[in-house]
């Protein structure tokens, strides 16, 4: 591994150039569906490239009160989730490190926004936004 680095768990995502503020998590799923293909003149299914598509989900403490300038708190990610323009939101997933190279970004819809508050506990937010388009893969 010289001169591979390991991604560390810094890796965040923003909506609309704000970051979802007190993240604990994130998670970037990439997927492409297969076009199978079996005629009388092949040996058994083949597999050809189809569709591809892409979400992201993040957990994080469910906090308020943000100066919603940089960072998303519980009611800007819901005022995010609430909008239903037809705009999609704005995302990039990007490491914290400062030597990062690339980043990678796209627009979205968010469809599932979560809060979990339990007594005593700290409150948390879990969003999943599901990509509309591709994924483009930026350098820093």
């Amino acid at each position: 591994m010289a001169g591979e680095k390991v991604i560390s768990g810094n890796l965040r995502f923003t909506v609309d150039g704000k970051t979802f503020y007190h993240s604990t998590s994130c998670s970037l799923s990439l997927t492409r569906e297969l076009k199978e293909r079996a005629t009388k003149d092949t040996t058994g299914t083949e597999r050809a490239k189809g569709v591809k598509s892409w979400s992201m989900t993040a957990d994080g403490l469910a906090v308020y009160n943000g100066d919603g300038t940089t960072a998303l708190d519980m009611f800007g990610l819901f005022d995010a989730y609430n909008d239903d323009t037809d705009t999609n939101i704005d995302v990039e997933f990007v490491q914290d490190e400062s030597d990062a190279t690339y980043k990678l970004v796209g627009e979205g819809i968010i469809d599932s926004l979560d809060g979990t508050f339990a007594n005593e506990e700290d409150g948390t937010a879990s969003i999943s936004i599901q990509g509309s388009g591709s994924l483009t893969k930026v350098t820093l």
